[in-house]
């Protein structure tokens, strides 16, 4: 069995990222917008890492084998800086690999790179419909702090909110 690999961004994991994040979006009936919602996925670069965030891709497979099966990208996780804040991005993994401890290393992932930046806390802002990623919150230690309507979203999606205090 393929091994799964958390890696940096790098340009040649675009179509792969941007097709996870569609997949989850097919799963719950959700408009895939990528003129405008979903722009971001096709400027990771801009977006995210140039503007002091993060970007990183599970992948399934080995990166650098010069044989076999290539390797493919399964999960995404993202942060960006909101001053004190740091914020959870763009956190998505294929339905087939849940339940396998991925979405928890990716979250670990986002901490560490914040606290490891110095924010004072971190935010994740959760459609309502995706459960499993609630309790995957809470169980780390994020609380929930309020609800909203997703701004830009096509599909006006409800949220939850959830915190976690660094320090």
């Amino acid at each position: 069995m393929s091994r799964a690999h958390l890696l940096p961004y790098e340009d040649r994991w675009q179509p792969g990222a941007a097709a996870v994040v569609k997949a989850v979006f097919d799963e719950y009936g959700l408009t895939w917008d990528p003129d405008a919602y979903h722009r971001d996925l096709f400027t990771v670069r801009e977006t995210y890492l140039d503007t002091g965030g993060m970007f990183s891709v599970l992948v399934l497979g080995e990166p650098l084998a010069a044989s076999g099966e290539p390797a493919r990208v399964i999960g995404t996780v993202a942060g960006l800086d909101r001053g004190d804040t740091a914020e959870i991005e763009r956190l998505y993994l294929l339905a087939e690999h849940r339940g396998r401890g991925h979405g928890r290393a990716m979250v670990e992932h986002f901490v560490r790179w914040a606290s490891g930046r110095g924010f004072d806390r971190l935010i994740a802002w959760s459609d309502k419909r995706f459960e499993n990623a609630h309790g995957l919150y809470q169980r780390l230690g994020f609380r929930l702090v309020g609800d909203r309507i997703c701004p830009g979203d096509p599909d006006e999606s409800p949220e939850w909110g959830f915190e976690l205090a660094l320090r």
